[in-house]
């Protein structure tokens, strides 16, 4: 008989399996979080194509419709930086197949422009 407070060595195996097991799965997840989270980081601001195709381009030559112009102008008289370059953000200049400009979020240009619906024309995002 042992005396009370004093632990067996049965429930020591045990009790060390269990911290052991823990200590493992912590470890697992810490390391599959910190590759994601790498992985993630590393493809951020990444693009795997340019969608912004210019309005206009003959013989070397581009330029915006006038509709893309105004909208761009409106845009930046309201305090937004507007560029070419892919940018999250929910201010998205979209040109219509029909020559129809407007602003829409990132989430409608990217649907129509993968349906060949129109192009991509700015990225507006606040100053």
């Amino acid at each position: 008989m042992t005396p009370s407070g004093t632990v067996t060595p049965r429930a020591a195996v045990g009790t060390t399996h269990h911290v052991r097991l823990a200590m493992a799965t912590c470890v697992v997840a810490m390391v599959t979080a910190v590759l994601g989270f790498q992985l993630f980081a590393s493809h951020l601001g990444q693009t795997s194509r340019d969608v912004v195709r210019e309005a206009t381009c003959q013989e070397g030559g581009c330029s915006d419709s006038a509709g893309v112009r105004r909208a761009v102008a409106v845009l930046e008289d309201q305090g937004h930086t507007c560029r070419t370059r892919p940018g999250l953000t929910d201010q998205v200049v979209f040109e219509w197949r029909t020559t129809e400009v407007s602003v829409v979020d990132f989430a409608t240009a990217l649907k129509a422009s993968s349906n060949d619906e129109g192009w991509v024309r700015r990225y507006c995002m606040p100053s």
